[in-house]
């Protein structure tokens, strides 16, 4: 994706030991494909770059993280991610683990010193909880592994930069990453449920989710109302 990302930093690169935020993002054209039972592909659009708003917003407001990085091939989320102050890295590998890899690597070649990934459709997170955990990794120096609700899934991973797990999203993932030497399993409330399946929609909470973060933003222009999304059909 050469020549597809803005060249301006525009945040300062890493200090030593700062703390960062890591967060994948597919293109959007390819984003919650197994929604396509209730959502049309513009609907999955609208939904995730709300719910990537809405994660940026939470994340700008935890306390002990240093900086956000958004790693995406797609030039529309990188725009997005710059509205909110993160650093754009290009997906150079296809694939959600070899994309993180890639940017758990940058970030510690940049002098980062921790590492929270965040995936981009946690609709409760809540920035206290992104705080707690990176409090914890800084004492303990363990990698944290967060469970889904199911409790098969992971939903975020805390680490020292310097001993990036093996990352291994996809089925069973949870029990792949604890199976790795020095992870610990840390429950997380805000971090427990994410928009994967149909049967999420039902559950969401469409009074908050996005809305607020896209108002923080006001030379961006909205996405269509949440309520509206949802109400489509493929």
């Amino acid at each position: 994706m050469a020549g597809a990302f803005p060249d301006i930093p525009l945040c300062p690169a890493p200090r030593a030991g700062a703390a960062w935020a890591l967060v994948p993002v597919k293109r959007l054209d390819r984003a919650k494909s197994r929604l396509a039972p209730r959502l049309s592909p513009a609907g999955r659009q609208a939904l995730q770059r709300a719910m990537l708003a809405q994660v940026l917003s939470v994340l700008r407001r935890a306390s002990g993280l240093d900086g956000i990085a958004v790693v995406t091939a797609d030039p529309a989320v990188a725009a997005i991610a710059a509205r909110f102050g993160a650093r754009q890295l290009p997906e150079r590998r296809e694939g959600l683990n070899p994309a993180l890899s890639d940017g758990a690597h940058a970030l510690r070649a940049a002098g980062a010193g921790f590492v929270a990934v965040v995936p981009a459709d946690l609709p409760e997170l809540d920035a206290a909880d992104i705080s707690a955990a990176l409090a914890e990794v800084r004492r303990s120096h363990a990698t944290l592994v967060v469970p889904d609700a199911a409790g098969s899934g992971t939903n975020g991973l805390v680490f020292p930069a310097d001993r990036p797990p093996r990352f291994a999203f996809g089925a069973g993932s949870c029990r792949h990453h604890l199976a790795q030497p020095g992870t610990c399993r840390h429950p997380l409330a805000s971090l427990a449920r994410d928009v994967d399946l149909p049967r999420d929609l039902a559950a969401l909470d469409l009074s908050f989710l996005g809305l607020n973060a896209w108002r923080m933003q006001d030379a961006v222009p909205p996405p269509p109302p949440i309520a509206e999304v949802m109400s489509q059909s493929r």
